[in-house]
């Protein structure tokens, strides 16, 4: 039986420079790893296999069974369903990157679509499990602007196999980096991104699954993020472009239409929406089939996924194999009269879906947990494959160089062993958009200082209570000045700037930096 980590031994963490307590970790053998064959580490042969699988731009209002039967059938059935999951910074560069380290970007450093901002680029969540054995394997797209970190060609640090989407906002006639070379896909219906994706993404796991030492793959879908089309093929302009056997898939799916959609009545909104028009019916017209792209994009996303999980049942694996699905951030389908994009936090941006499927043997006998509401974020899914993995976050000679992870794993949950501190306060944060806030309690307080192009005042705040308004029709601060209400307002913007620059978590973690708080 794999034993799992103790709670005294489940991340142990430590400021840049300081060491990590090893204590009871076998990986004195280890070494630094290398590119090529390394010697399997103590106990590595009997650690679980991790297959994450992250959508891009995918909102909660996707997700149904007739859309990914597959996603539905095989892992959210199998699985623990995170009912509550927040994307701190819900941007594609900046949740990628918050998941591969288990920071907030205020420590990653990563607030908008930039991999050269990443701090420390080599102390990350693949070069940490490459370090306790095993196998790392990456296909689709990567961190936004990775390529012009180095030459095109160059593979990101800790992945043994890569196979990487160069060029963004394209579905044909494109190019990727193979394991340190460039190849090329034309405009045939099989150079879909999408198929291409799932094609690669099933060899290597069909390969890596008969092999002793155990894998990590990470499969990064480029859907349903928007792009042109073929030249020749008038289907799907500027939406998601899905596979050629899914076209006219969902051509008659209705909207979600929330009641945010088209918002009648935003006299309780800040300036940035009350200053939108109402969506005309040829701008309604162009989100409905926007939407139905979407979704039949995803159909051939859930089919990569049925044909992952099949290759690795067919070599006798699922037994040691969890499986992650997730969305980097979400999507406006008309909700508050935006048309499109993901400029703001609310709701359908930052609460994602999120499905984590463990194996019996792995959750120490525990029945499965189906569905937790606790309040979880990205950065928590980092430290959830570290437990499983018995890894720590360091690299380098006798693994000194740690990073001090502001998440806590999701195991407790997983197995119904333990819960989060409740309330437990998740920040809201991004640069490209001078935004910061929190979610504490159901409840949501933001202040910006600019809105994307909307013009935004600086100083502007809007605070929500999720619980009677869960799609945020109403902004309480212009009616709590002077009422029981604005002692909330206060606690919440407390939160906020604490959140805001915090690091780690007492009594697991080193004391943060001067000027830092911890974040729980």
């Amino acid at each position: 039986m794999i034993r799992r980590q103790t709670s005294t031994r489940r991340v142990r963490l430590a400021a840049a420079g300081c060491a990590c307590v090893l204590a009871g970790l076998a990986l004195a053998s280890a070494g630094t790893a290398t590119a090529g064959a390394r010697e399997l580490p103590k106990g590595a042969a009997k650690l679980p296999n991790i297959v994450v699988v992250v959508t891009d731009d995918q909102a909660r209002s996707t997700m149904s069974p007739e859309v990914m039967p597959n996603l539905y059938s095989k892992l959210i059935a199998n699985g623990t369903t995170f009912t509550d999951y927040v994307i701190p910074t819900p941007l594609c560069c900046p949740s990628r990157a918050a998941y591969l380290t288990g920071q907030y970007g205020h420590n990653n450093g990563v607030l908008r679509n930039s991999y050269p901002d990443l701090r420390r680029q080599r102390n990350v969540l693949p070069t940490w499990l490459r370090e306790r054995g095993y196998k790392t394997a990456h296909v689709g797209k990567f961190l936004n602007k990775y390529e012009l970190e180095d030459s095109p060609e160059t593979v990101a640090p800790g992945w043994d196999l890569w196979l990487t989407q160069l060029e963004k906002r394209k579905y044909y006639d494109w190019k990727a980096s193979k394991n340190g070379r460039i190849v090329r896909f034309g405009s045939d219906d099989d150079d879909n991104v999408t198929a291409v994706t799932s094609r690669y993404a099933t060899t290597w796991a069909a390969k890596l699954a008969r092999r002793e030492r155990p894998f990590y793959l990470q499969v990064d879908y480029y859907a349903p993020h928007t792009a042109p089309g073929r030249d020749f093929d008038p289907t799907c302009r500027s939406a998601p472009k899905p596979e050629s056997e899914d076209v006219g898939r969902f051509a008659t799916a209705p909207l979600p239409g929330p009641p945010s959609f088209n918002q009648d009545d935003v006299s309780q909104m800040p300036s940035f929406i009350r200053d939108r028009p109402k969506l005309s019916a040829e701008e309604i017209e162009e989100i409905t089939s926007h939407y139905r792209c979407t979704l039949e994009s995803l159909h051939g996303v859930d089919r990569g996924i049925g044909e992952i999980h099949d290759a690795i049942a067919d070599a006798g694996e699922l037994n040691r194999t969890v499986f992650v699905f997730t969305s980097d951030n979400g999507y406006f389908y008309g909700e508050h009269r935006v048309a499109k994009g993901k400029p703001y936090p609310y709701e359908e941006n930052v609460h994602m879906p999120l499905t984590v499927s463990v194996p019996p043997r792995l959750r120490a006998g525990a029945a499965p947990v189906p569905a937790s509401d606790a309040p979880v974020a990205n950065i928590d899914l980092a430290p959830t494959l570290l437990e499983l993995a018995d890894a720590v976050p360091c690299t380098g000679r006798e693994m000194r160089n740690c990073r001090t992870l502001d998440g806590r794993s999701l195991m407790p949950l997983i197995d119904g062993r333990g819960r989060f501190p409740d309330p437990r306060g998740i920040a809201l944060e991004r640069s490209s958009c001078d935004f910061r806030g929190v979610r504490w309690d159901q409840n949501v307080y933001v202040a910006w200082s600019q809105a994307g192009t909307a013009g935004c005042v600086p100083g502007e705040a809007e605070m929500y209570d999720l619980r009677t308004d869960p799609f945020q029709l109403n902004d309480l601060l212009p009616t709590v000045e002077g009422s029981p209400s604005d002692e909330l307002r206060i606690k919440l913007a407390r939160k906020m700037r604490r959140l805001g620059a915090c690091s780690g978590i007492r009594g697991r973690d080193p004391r943060p930096p001067p000027g830092f708080h911890f974040c729980e």
